[in-house]
């Protein structure tokens, strides 16, 4: 009888087919709306933590959105997401979907952000784009960080949000021939904008 633990995480399993990139990226583009509008009058937090978690929530929303966006890149452009099973050799990330029996795949377990990164220049259109990565590369830790820990305060680079932004604007005209107008609204004053066409 598997635990519950196990049980839990069937309920998820899945080998991802290459159609399954459109609900990925507009699960994506969810989470990028909220990130890019979520305000701190919207939280059910006390007033004095209202400016902590609207931020920890906005880089969460971030880097989750950028994971399930490039799974969405990586599955649209014909490649699986699914890791290999552990006795399986010699099949290497990333590799087609049309070229693997998927019976050699595990439906329990993906590729995580930092190899979907770090493999992008092997995807078409992606092979020549290594400054457009590096925002994706703040955002995976962005994720792992608030995921993971809480601190009070951090210094403040709004360099880091325009690098993502300037990734996303990378990502979704190289992958999705769109065109993307994007802002995280981190600083006062500064308006929300999430608008593709």
């Amino acid at each position: 009888m598997p635990s519950l633990e196990q049980a839990v995480k069937e309920q998820f399993a899945k080998i991802f087919p290459q159609d399954d990139w459109k609900l990925f990226k507009e699960i994506a583009e969810i989470n990028f709306t909220e990130a890019a509008f979520l305000k701190k009058a919207s939280l059910k937090v006390p007033a004095n933590r209202k400016l902590l978690v609207r931020n920890i929530r906005k880089r969460l929303l971030i880097g989750i959105g950028v994971e399930l966006l490039l799974k969405a890149v990586y599955l649209k452009s014909g490649y699986g997401i699914n890791k290999p099973l552990k006795n399986v050799t010699g099949l290497n990330f990333p590799y087609k979907l049309t070229e693997v029996d998927k019976e050699l795949l595990d439906a329990n377990d993906t590729f995580r952000l930092g190899e979907l990164i770090a493999q992008m220049n092997k995807v078409p259109n992606f092979e020549n784009s290594e400054t457009s990565l590096e925002g994706l590369k703040v955002a995976k830790v962005f994720r792992n960080k608030e995921g993971h820990v809480v601190t009070d305060s951090h210094k403040f680079y709004p360099s880091s949000y325009r690098a993502i932004e300037a990734a996303l604007v990378k990502v979704y005209e190289l992958a999705f021939d769109e065109h993307l107008k994007v802002q995280f609204s981190f600083e006062v004053g500064e308006k929300g904008e999430w608008h593709l066409r």
